[in-house]
């Protein structure tokens, strides 16, 4: 693969497959993006704007590399730089998903606007300027309430209120936030790719999580779920894409089986995090990197996108039960010698500060398993974790 891709925003593992698969490599993103990457040498230039920079001046850049060196392609990876790549994509006329689109799987009253509308999810939900809005929008739906930011991932910020004890009595400060109906049910992860508006379900995985704080623990993939469950996901999920007008690439829909069928809690324009592109290499055979590094260089790919279930990977998040500074970890050798362990990651180095747990990741390790089955895999997960130990300096 050759040709002149510029990368809009920190992304490193698409940035590796890219490099790895021949492109030539310009960078331009935020400065703070910099001070984080690893590898500087597979990048030809490297365009680095403030974080208060506005879009005008990353289109501004943009057009001063193109005229020095024309780009062929537009990668926008990291999703919080997809609104910039969209804009960029857009000034220099090549291809990406358009901003509408990016912007209503960022902004949710956005989606769940565009969802009401197409009559494929009309879960109530209304932003909200302060507790006493909180309040309005309990005293009409009802409880257990949803609270989370406007815009965001991976769970950050999301507070499940029950009852009218647990209304909050402020916001927090300087965000944008959202009250929504809870969704009663199994949460899962539905991974789409797609090509000039055509889709097709890659797989069905099972999130776990924990019951009293909410924070992912787990993932399964597949889920072991019976056929009705998975076709009426691989039929809800192209009409989700559908109405929210996405036509290209790796897609994450985050779904809670309610009694009322499938409902929606989002859908990000990459695949899905928490290792789940590890999983699908391990369960499906597919890379699921490598097949949108491809088509955003201008290759058709959806042919490729075949998964075959060959077997059950399952991830698990470890997470140290106290806050406070890592002095140090251990206990990956003897969770790696365990049956269908397949990696065990350090998520946290010593010596850095740990925040009380809010997602997945405010985690300090993970395991990551294969068996013949979903019982298997997540039992498997289970036991490796239990291995790992960290031992954490507490204040007081």
């Amino acid at each position: 693969m050759s040709g002149h891709l510029l990368l809009v925003g920190g992304a490193e593992p698409q940035h590796a497959t890219a490099h790895r698969l021949g492109a030539r490599l310009s960078l331009l993103t935020d400065v703070s993006d910099v001070r984080r990457l690893g590898d500087l040498s597979r990048y030809e230039r490297i365009v680095a704007v403030p974080g208060t920079a506005r879009v005008e001046e990353w289109t501004a850049a943009a057009r001063t590399v193109h005229a020095h060196d024309p780009v062929d392609a537009v990668g926008g990876f990291a999703e919080e730089a997809q609104e910039y790549a969209a804009a960029v994509a857009d000034e220099l006329g090549l291809r990406f998903h358009p901003a509408d689109v990016v912007r209503r799987s960022r902004h949710r009253p956005l989606m769940r606007d565009r969802l009401r509308e197409a009559g494929l999810d009309g879960t109530a939900a209304s932003e909200v300027r302060d507790a006493a809005d909180v309040a309005a929008f309990a005293a009409v739906h009802g409880f257990p309430l949803v609270l989370k930011p406007v815009e965001g991932t991976g769970g950050v910020g999301v507070r499940v209120v029950r009852s009218a004890a647990g209304l909050p009595d402020t916001l927090p400060p300087g965000s944008r936030m959202m009250a929504e109906g809870y969704l009663d049910g199994a949460e899962f992860g539905v991974q789409a790719f797609s090509e000039r508006g055509l889709h097709r379900i890659v797989s069905v995985a099972q999130a776990f999580a924990d019951p009293v704080t909410g924070v992912r623990t787990g993932h399964c993939l597949p889920a072991s779920i019976d056929d009705g469950l998975r076709t009426a996901f691989e039929e809800y999920v192209p009409l989700v894409l559908d109405a929210l007008g996405v036509e290209d690439g790796p897609t994450h829909t985050k779904i809670v089986a309610t009694p009322a069928g499938p409902r929606v809690v989002g859908t990000h324009l990459r695949p899905g995090g928490d290792r789940i592109v590890e999983l699908a290499g391990l369960a499906l055979g597919l890379d699921l990197d490598e097949l949108w590094v491809r088509q955003v260089c201008g290759e058709r790919v959806l042919d490729e996108v075949r998964p075959r279930a060959v077997r059950t990977a399952a991830v698990r998040f470890v997470t140290p039960r106290a806050p406070g500074l890592l002095e140090r970890c251990y206990g990956a050798e003897e969770a790696a010698a365990l049956d269908g362990v397949e990696a065990v990651h350090w998520l946290r180095e010593p010596g850095s500060l740990l925040a009380a747990a809010h997602t997945a990741d405010s985690s300090g390790a993970c395991v990551v398993t294969t068996g013949d089955s979903g019982q298997q895999a997540v039992a498997r997960s289970l036991a490796a974790a239990a291995r790992l130990r960290f031992v954490v300096v507490c204040a007081g």
